[in-house]
C-alpha cells in the first residue's frame, strides 16, 4: 500500500515537472513570436517612411526568429522593389527573394492577390534583367573597343617617325648614313625649348643654305641665298640632344598664290584639316582626356600629341592672306617629331 502511494506521488511530480516546462516553452514561444511581430511592424513603419535599409534590417531580424514566412517575405520583396534596381546584380538579388517566397512554408494558403503581385513583378524583373544584360554586354564591348583603340594609338605613336628615319643614333652615325639630310658642313643652333646643363639642351641642325622665317621655333624654311620658300618635302631639320639624334622636321606641303601647287586657298586649308584628322585617328586622340590614347593639345595653328619628357609629334600650319590683296596667299603644314633620350 505504501509503495502504491509513493508511486502515485512520483508520477504526480513528473506530471507537474512536464507541465511546468510546457508552460515555460509556451511562454518562450509566445515571447519570441511577439518580438518577431514587433520587428515586422517596425519594418512596415520604416518602409512607409521610405527608410528601406532600416526596414530590411528589421525584417531580416524577424526572419531569424520565426523563419521565412510568406507574409514577411512578401513585404521584403516590396521593400526591395521600391528601393530600386539600377544594376543586374540588384535584379538578381530580388529574383532570389521571389524564389524564396515561392518556396516558403505556408505559401499555398497565402493571399492569391499578393502571390499574383509577386508573379507580375517576377516577369517584369526578368524582362528588365534581360535588357540590362544586353546593355552591359554592349558597354563591355565598347570598353574593350576603347581599350583596343588606346593600345593601337599608343603603339602607332611609339613607332612613329618621319620617313622611317631612326632616332637615338649619334649625330656622327646619322650624318654618315644620311649625308643628303645632314651635310658635312651643317649649322647647329641652340634652341630655347629646354634649359639646364649641356646634356639637357636641344640643338637644331640643318644645312647652312637653309634659313627660317620663324627663327625662334625653326619654322617656315627658306633658301638663305635666294630668300625663296623651300617647297620640297624632304627633311630640313634634325634635332640633337646630348650628341644623339632625337627628332626631325619636314614640310608636308606648301601652297601659294604664285603657282606653287594647284589648290586654292580654301582647298589648301582643307588639306590642313585632313592631315590633323588623320593624325588624330592614327593616335586615337581627339581631345577627350578620358578616351585619348595620347595627350592631345590644340593651340591656334599648332596641333600636338605629346607625352611629357618622352615624345611629341607636332603639326604647325601657316595660313596667310594679304589684307590688301586677297589674291596673294600662302598655306603650309610642317611636321616635327621629337623623342627624348635620357
Amino acid at each position: 500500500m505504501i509503495n502504491q502511494i509513493n508511486s502515485m506521488k512520483f508520477l504526480k511530480i513528473i506530471f507537474l515537472i512536464v507541465l511546468f516546462f510546457q508552460n515555460l516553452l509556451s511562454f518562450s514561444q509566445t515571447e519570441n513570436e511577439m518580438e518577431a511581430i514587433a520587428k515586422y511592424q517596425l519594418g512596415e513603419e520604416a518602409y512607409s517612411n521610405n527608410e528601406y535599409d532600416k526596414a530590411l534590417a528589421y525584417l531580416e531580424q524577424a526572419k531569424t526568429i520565426i523563419g521565412s514566412k510568406p507574409k514577411l517575405l512578401y513585404l521584403e520583396i516590396m521593400v526591395e522593389m521600391d528601393k530600386g534596381f539600377s544594376s543586374s546584380d540588384r535584379v538578381k538579388h530580388i529574383l532570389k527573394k521571389i524564389e524564396a517566397f515561392e518556396k516558403s512554408s505556408g505559401i499555398d494558403s497565402y493571399s492569391q492577390d499578393k502571390k499574383m503581385a509577386v508573379a507580375k513583378n517576377k516577369i517584369l524583373l526578368k524582362e528588365k534583367l534581360n535588357d540590362m544584360m544586353l546593355e552591359e554586354q554592349k558597354l563591355a564591348a565598347q570598353k574593350q573597343e576603347l581599350e583596343d583603340n588606346i593600345k593601337k594609338g599608343k603603339a602607332n605613336f611609339e613607332r612613329f617617325t618621319i620617313d622611317d628615319l631612326p632616332m637615338g643614333q649619334t649625330i656622327e652615325e646619322f650624318q654618315k648614313q644620311y649625308p643628303n639630310i645632314l651635310p658635312e658642313n651643317y649649322k647647329m643652333s641652340k634652341t630655347k625649348w629646354e634649359s639646364g646643363t649641356e646634356a639637357d639642351l636641344i640643338y637644331a641642325c640643318h644645312s647652312k643654305s637653309i634659313g627660317f622665317e620663324n627663327k625662334e621655333n625653326f619654322l617656315l624654311p627658306y633658301n638663305s641665298s635666294t630668300g625663296a620658300p623651300i617647297y620640297d618635302t624632304t627633311i630640313h631639320l634634325v634635332l640633337v640632344k646630348n650628341g644623339r639624334v632625337v627628332g626631325f622636321q619636314k614640310t608636308i606641303f606648301y601652297y601659294n598664290s604664285k603657282g606653287q601647287g594647284t589648290l586654292t586657298f580654301s582647298e589648301a586649308t582643307a588639306e590642313v584639316t585632313k592631315y590633323v584628322e588623320k593624325f588624330k585617328a592614327d593616335f586615337e586622340s581627339y581631345g577627350n582626356k578620358s578616351t585619348d590614347a595620347i595627350p592631345y593639345y590644340d593651340y591656334q595653328n599648332q596641333w600636338s600629341w605629346a607625352i611629357s619628357d618622352t615624345k611629341g609629334v607636332h603639326l604647325y600650319s601657316d595660313n596667310y592672306v594679304d589684307e590688301k590683296n586677297q589674291k596673294r596667299w600662302k598655306s603650309s603644314l610642317t611636321l616635327r617629331v621629337f623623342k627624348d633620350y635620357k
